[in-house]
């Protein structure tokens, strides 16, 4: 069963009111500053017009600060003191950028008061939103809905206080669900047994583990654990023991003044990321069929239907996204055959056509994965996605193998302009790739998008060795 994650338009549609009140207020006052513009929409636009680059840099800087801040982190665990502090920094580093915007005019867009007010407005804003939302959002949760189901493996010093707590703060919207121990269990709990772990999430919905560290629960256990939960895609906090040592990996949250460790954040957790990610995506697949896709598709559909007949197109059972399994489109390149949807591609493979080859040495099959950007199952870039049959082998052989599913699967990705694409003569072949990839999920950033595209064109300009 895959998991999937909680729903991100709720945060854009925050991010997007934002925007239309900072855009309001941007306008209301210029108004105010320059009281002599013409009362038309004829004057309504010339106005704009005057003023849209600094409107697009203020928009742009907003995202970006409100990136790194954490202003459009999500609220279920967030104190409101959490959430005060990244509004502050968020206005302090905004503040700065707004007065550098409008020093760098001919003209100041607004007088230093102007700019005061301005600000101050934008501060109430926020913070009355924010306060206004949170205290919808624990109403809500405290009248039973929203909630997230828990389970708890294990049990140390601190679980207690753990499980007293969820029942106090019912605004966190967190239910424990089950609880397993290593060893003696009390009533209401049941003993950790791995197999039968396996079994209770294939059939639960959970949504969250917290794994008690200590009291039998030692490395080799958590270890275990981490992997079965991991390869469900269920989010995983750590309650520490009073012997713990916290591991660089690791990072302290709380639940009210509760501490919990969980897993440091990558980068396409944070929901602005995933919203560049993915206007980046449909932009650019735009582009490419403006250009390019436009006319070179419908060429080499012809060149494949004249080659081998239909279908054109050949659709696989892919694992994308938390494992969810889509059709991946391709040309296709192969003579029809019972194994193509189960045995990977090999080494001059006689299945593989004359055109076929051309097609797959130069990355042309690829090309109709841009409908699966478009629908949203794929991206750009990312890891490549593997056939279902590949998934379930290499899941059980390579440690930390479903982590290339935390994002969504990509058109190209590292491992491909790595060199690690192609015939898979070993587990050591997958390995590097699987290893270059979870690379990717924990060092995204836009940069490393870029560069990756960049690399790709080159390789099907040049040629790619590797390619089969």
């Amino acid at each position: 069963m895959s998991k999937k994650r909680y729903s991100p338009y709720s945060i854009l549609l925050l991010a997007f009111i934002d925007l239309i009140f900072l855009i309001g207020l941007f306008f209301l006052f210029l108004f105010i500053h320059d009281s002599g513009w013409e009362r038309s929409l004829h004057g309504l636009l010339v106005f704009a017009k005057v003023h849209y680059k600094s409107l697009v840099l203020i928009i742009l800087f907003w995202l970006l600060v409100a990136g790194q801040v954490g202003l459009y982190n999500r609220f279920r665990f967030s104190r409101f003191l959490d959430i005060l502090r990244r509004i502050v920094f968020q206005m302090v580093i905004f503040a700065i950028i707004l007065f550098a915007i409008s020093g760098g005019k001919k003209e100041s867009l607004y007088t230093s008061i102007e700019s005061f007010y301005f600000l101050s407005i934008l501060f109430i804003y926020l913070f009355f939103s924010r306060l206004l939302i949170q205290n919808i959002l624990k109403y809500y949760r405290k009248k039973g809905f929203n909630l997230r189901n828990v389970i708890l493996l294990g049990f140390n010093d601190n679980s207690q206080g753990l499980e007293d707590l969820l029942v106090k703060k019912a605004e966190f919207g967190l239910k424990i669900k089950d609880i397993f121990v290593v060893k003696n269990p009390k009533e209401n709990q049941s003993l950790l047994d791995l197999n039968s772990l396996n079994q209770y999430l294939q059939t639960q919905e959970i949504d969250f583990a917290y794994i008690s560290l200590g009291n039998g629960m030692d490395e080799k256990m958590v270890g275990k654990v981490t992997d079965i939960l991991e390869n469900k895609y269920i989010p995983i906090g750590f309650i520490p023991s009073s012997s713990l040592e916290i591991k660089q990996s690791l990072e302290i949250n709380y639940l009210d003044s509760f501490p919990i460790l969980t897993y440091k954040k990558y980068p396409l957790d944070n929901i602005l990321n995933q919203f560049i990610k993915r206007v980046f995506d449909i932009a650019f697949t735009f582009i490419v069929f403006l250009f390019l896709l436009s006319w070179l598709l419908p060429l080499l559909s012809i060149m494949v239907y004249f080659s081998q007949g239909s279908p054109i197109l050949f659709k696989q059972k892919r694992n994308g996204l938390n494992g969810k399994e889509f059709d991946c489109l391709k040309f296709r390149t192969m003579r029809d055959d019972k194994d193509n949807n189960k045995k990977p591609t090999e080494r001059n493979d006689p299945r593989v056509t004359k055109l076929g080859k051309i097609l797959r040495k130069t990355s042309l099959d690829e090309l109709p994965q841009f409908i699966n950007v478009l629908k949203g199952e794929m991206s750009i870039v990312g890891p490549r996605p593997h056939m279902v049959s590949e998934n379930e082998v290499y899941a059980e052989i390579i440690k930390k193998y479903s982590l290339r599913h935390y994002v969504k699967p990509g058109i190209t990705g590292l491992a491909q302009v790595k060199g690690y694409r192609g015939a898979v003569d070993s587990d050591k072949d997958m390995e590097m790739r699987i290893r270059t990839d979870i690379y990717y999920v924990r060092n995204w950033s836009f940069l490393l998008d870029l560069f990756i595209i960049y690399k790709t064109g080159k390789l099907m300009i040049f040629g790619d060795k590797n390619a089969i």
